[in-house]
């Protein structure tokens, strides 16, 4: 097993990356937000893969649901391919240090300035992270009932409608592996290789259903304005944007007049 998960893990080298590493075009999933979320290149976001271990490391490899597992960050794009799998970590490390890990990887794809990964609320808004604001509503099923209310319930739904297409990767592969329910007791590297494998095997299955089926090619990234929009401290972009989306979409301006800045 380890051999073959070693193997599986040099394929997830050329498979699990960036699809076009300049970011060149504004996918098509984010183009009714247009241009507010065009630097949004993808999602961010951490899952626990549960695993078997011995007795003697079981302890330190317990997350706060109380079973043993990797915190196993990822980054998706909006095609819902794996572009980064930062695997191997203990269930008990929190998000941003399994994010500030990775960032030291040199395969970990850094946004382009002016772009950024939509993420929770367990990152810090930063450069190259959109985060939501806190305090109010932001997963989608708390919106099924009463809409958003606030220009910043409206940028936290958006948001999260963007976000969420990490969560459904997650969902997809864990369905597609079962292994992945709770991988076995091999060496922690190869319980790591092992969950790498599966995502090179989902960016696989996805480029070839892409390849009978090709998705629609989106516009070209505006540079200037991305390039501009970086210049903003992230705490003034983050509220451009919000400002921004609470207008552009007339099914929601409702919530216009109503900004609590």
């Amino acid at each position: 097993m380890a051999h073959v998960a070693e193997v599986m893990v040099r394929f997830g080298d050329k498979v699990i990356c960036p699809k076009d590493p300049t970011y060149s075009t504004v996918s098509p999933k984010v183009a009714k937000w247009s241009p507010f979320f065009d630097g949004c290149i993808g999602a961010i976001d951490g899952t626990h893969i549960e695993i078997v271990t011995d007795k003697e490391s079981k302890e330190d490899m317990i997350n706060r649901k109380g079973f043993p597992s990797f915190n196993v960050l990822a980054i998706v794009d909006h095609a819902m391919r794996f572009t980064f799998v930062g695997s191997g970590m203990s269930g008990a490390c929190h998000d941003m240090y399994v994010l500030r890990e990775c960032q030291t990887r040199p395969r970990f794809p850094k946004p382009p300035t002016g772009m950024y990964y939509a993420a929770d609320s367990g990152y810090q808004l930063a450069p190259g992270y959109l985060t939501p604001y806190k305090n109010t509503r932001y997963h989608l099923n708390q919106f099924v009932e009463v809409g958003p209310s606030t220009w910043e319930e409206k940028y936290k739904h958006d948001h999260a409608s963007i976000r969420n297409v990490v969560e459904r990767t997650f969902g997809v592969a864990k369905n597609r592996w079962q292994i992945l329910d709770g991988v076995p007791n091999y060496k922690r590297e190869t319980q790591s290789s092992i969950i790498v494998a599966c995502c090179a095997l989902h960016n696989y299955l996805v480029e070839r259903k892409a390849a009978k089926k090709p998705e629609e090619q989106g516009r070209p990234v505006n540079r200037a304005f991305v390039e501009w929009l970086a210049e903003m401290p992230v705490q003034e972009m983050r509220d451009w944007i919000k400002t921004g989306v609470a207008f552009i979409d007339p099914k929601d301006s409702r919530v216009q007049g109503r900004s609590q800045k």
